[in-house]
């Protein structure tokens, strides 16, 4: 229920040691209470972060404030955004004052912005809702009477702009904003952040020469091209001095850098800005910059912005232990475990105190896409997980997915190849597996032991192995193939994969390419095998040492199938080699194969099959799952006579194929996804109605 906070419930109750630095407060990483702005407790930080502000939704770097420290919940708040005024008055309803009120179902909308109202202000008096960032980004004057920017008063406007963009008068960009300050009299905008702009006006850190304003076309030739304080590239207004040269973005004009900081992670002293672009190598993270560090005058210490007050412990997706940040790793031949290049030891990193040669670049260790957000200094650490079954004997087992008991099988045997594994649902082949005695449940033996949680290297946040429901289809976001069996998903983020992708771990050596491949999202090749580009949404794996790259689909397409309709003997992928001469056939769709590319074949007899007369759309579905309309089912086309697709007309050659009944009992079958979706469209309605 939404709670009205009383005026003494404001204060924020601090169950940790605060300790005043040279005028500076610096608040120790422990847990802080705050009023509930936010769901979830929040700890207090120095790092400058450069997100959107939850609280006022302002987009820009966020010197110290707090943070969220839950998974998969990345919010930050500026210090006086995480402990609101339980009561404001505000010029957009001046007749009552406004209650702060919190954790509102999301489903009323503000009085001033479209926005779902969730926190903010209301009038307990009339029904005026004003949404938290409203409150805190629109002024409390309504009317200007005098202004730097304009001679006649100009007053808040949120109506329609004629039609047509306007640009702002003091910086001549358009204004987009609904709220904004008009003049009637001239017909001019300006953006409500211009209105507390001076052409010009000092800075804290340049009180030499005031600084004027301009836009960023309007800059003098040698002038910079990017801001001397935050690195970022000009794109807008600019304050810029004639006679030193010195030419910051309005952000930094506006929210200034502190002058000075203290780090306690990163460095043992107070750190000072130096308001001067300067080539430097940070010493937290070991890289060359050019923007204005923070220093330590009697260490020889400079540091970037970015890494000040590193998390000192954190879990990523490379590695299975936790990882502590260190200010100097120390001598040794180190690799860096998510990039792969030297670490050099005289400089910050991160290391496992578990691996002695586990080590990581500090901005390696803290990319968004390897660390899952989360502090975990002082929090210990998570007891070994359970294992995925309990050991009845030494040839029996109870795994948490079956409520019958699993019996080993080493001896090689060969099962038929409609006989599939329950969580990857392929073929058991001659692989060990388990199997229930008492119904058709079997599992392979390396299946049988996927961890019930694990880390991938495709997202910062854990997965959860899924295995109720595991003749519902769904789809792999990696490598996009339709399944029914386990699944690894990731709820925060609603990821799935299935087994297959969600067991893939680096460095990936794959008997196509002589060097290891490894995952990035960041490659903008295409497919070595099939040609394909890759989607930088969903990453591939890469050579770092020559331009090879495959997709997810590629990389894990079985090494060895059974087919008995084509061969005795299990058939073998094959990268572009075989030791058949002359010609290469395709022994199922009986056209030429390219033997430059992968196949299958047989090493006894010279069987070749193309690899999609192998594997098809249908290779990962359990016989009997149910697919798109409810009547339609998955199914095996292992009998000699070969059923031919509705659809194509073309004879069915792949081990699983869609079987549809109509009402009359009708059967046709169906060989592809995209003969299936062909057939539906072209009947617009379920295959149960006709």
């Amino acid at each position: 229920m939404p709670t009205l906070r009383d005026p003494i419930e404001t204060k924020i109750e601090k169950k940790n040691i605060t300790k005043e630095i040279c005028g500076l407060i610096w608040i120790t990483m422990e847990k802080v209470e705050v009023p509930p702005i936010h769901n979830h407790p929040l700890l207090p930080f120095t790092r400058f972060s450069y997100k959107a502000c939850k609280g006022c939704g302002y987009v820009g770097y966020i010197y110290g404030g707090y943070h969220c420290n839950e998974l998969g919940c990345e919010s930050v708040f500026h210090k006086e955004c995480a402990d609101p005024l339980p009561e404001i008055n505000h010029y957009s309803h001046p007749d009552h004052p406004l209650k702060l009120l919190i954790n509102v179902e999301p489903l009323a909308s503000c009085s001033q912005c479209p926005s779902s109202f969730e926190n903010g202000y209301l009038c307990s008096i009339c029904d005026f809702k004003l949404d938290f960032r409203c409150a805190t980004r629109l002024p409390l004057e309504f009317i200007l009477e005098e202004s730097t920017v304009h001679e006649h008063p100009i007053q808040l406007s949120d109506g329609t702009r004629d039609g047509f963009v306007q640009l702002c008068k003091t910086c001549k960009w358009g204004v987009f904003d609904a709220v904004h300050y008009k003049c009637n009299k001239c017909d001019l905008r300006f953006h409500v952040e211009c209105t507390k702009l001076f052409p010009q006006a000092s800075h804290v850190l340049h009180p030499q020469h005031p600084l004027k304003l301009l836009r960023c076309e309007e800059a003098p030739d040698y002038a910079d091209n990017k801001c001397l304080l935050c690195g970022n590239k000009f794109d807008g207004r600019i304050h810029h001095c004639d006679v030193c040269n010195f030419t910051i973005c309005g952000g930094c004009m506006e929210n200034p850098p502190p002058l000075s900081v203290v780090s306690p992670t990163t460095h043992e002293h107070q750190l000072y800005l130096l308001s001067k672009p300067l080539g430097f190598t940070c010493n937290a993270c070991g890289t060359q910059a050019d923007q204005s560090p923070y220093f330590c005058l009697q260490c020889n210490f400079m540091i970037h912005w970015e890494c000040i007050d590193l998390p000192r412990v954190i879990n990523i997706n490379r590695h299975d232990h936790r990882i502590s940040y260190t200010r100097r790793l120390g001598h040794g031949q180190n690799t860096c475990g998510v990039c792969r290049k030297k670490v050099d030891g005289f400089y910050g990193g991160y290391s496992c105190s578990k691996c002695s040669n586990y080590v990581v670049h500090s901005r390696c260790a803290t990319d968004e896409d390897v660390w899952d957000m989360i502090e975990l200094e002082g929090t210990p650490e998570e007891p070994e997980e359970d294992a995925p079954f309990e050991v009845i004997d030494d040839n029996t087992i109870k795994h948490f997915s079956h409520d019958h008991n699993l019996v080993i099988n080493k001896d090689g045997r060969i099962l038929h190849e409609s006989t599939l594994c329950k969580a990857c649902v392929f073929q058991i082949c001659s692989d060990a597996f388990y199997s229930c005695e008492n119904c058709d449940f079997i599992l392979h033996q390396k299946c049988a032991n996927l961890p019930r949680k694990k880390r991938h290297v495709c997202d910062n946040l854990p997965f959860t192995l899924v295995t109720n429901d595991t003749s519902d289809e769904t789809s792999c976001d990696l490598c996009w193939q339709s399944f029914t069996g386990f699944r690894y998903e990731c709820l925060t983020r609603m990821v799935t994969l299935d087994v297959r992708c969600g067991s893939i771990r680096e460095p990936l050596v794959h008997q196509s390419h002589q060097h290891p491949l490894y995952f990035s999202k960041r490659s903008s090749k295409s497919c070595t095998e099939c040609g394909k580009n890759m989607d930088l949404d969903i990453g591939s794996f890469s050579c770092d040492e020559c331009d090879y790259s495959l997709d997810f689909k590629c990389a894990l397409l079985p090494q060895k199938v059974k087919w008995h309709r084509y061969d005795d003997h299990p058939l073998y992928l094959s990268c572009g080699e075989s030791s058949v001469d002359g010609e290469y056939w395709c022994e199922a769709c009986e056209t030429k194969v390219n033997s430059k590319k992968w196949f299958y074949t047989c090493n006894d007899c010279g069987v070749i099959l193309h690899i999609s007369c192998v594997v098809g759309d249908f290779s990962y579905y359990m016989p009997g799952s149910k697919i798109g309309w409810e009547e339609d089912l998955v199914v095996s086309n292992t009998s000699m006579c070969r059923p031919f697709c509705y659809v194509c007309n073309s004879q069915c050659k792949l081990p699983s194929i869609v079987k549809v009944v109509s009402k009359a009992d009708v059967v046709l079958y169906i060989c592809s996804l995209n003969c299936y979706y062909n057939f539906n469209r072209s009947n617009n309605y379920s295959s149960s109605d006709w």
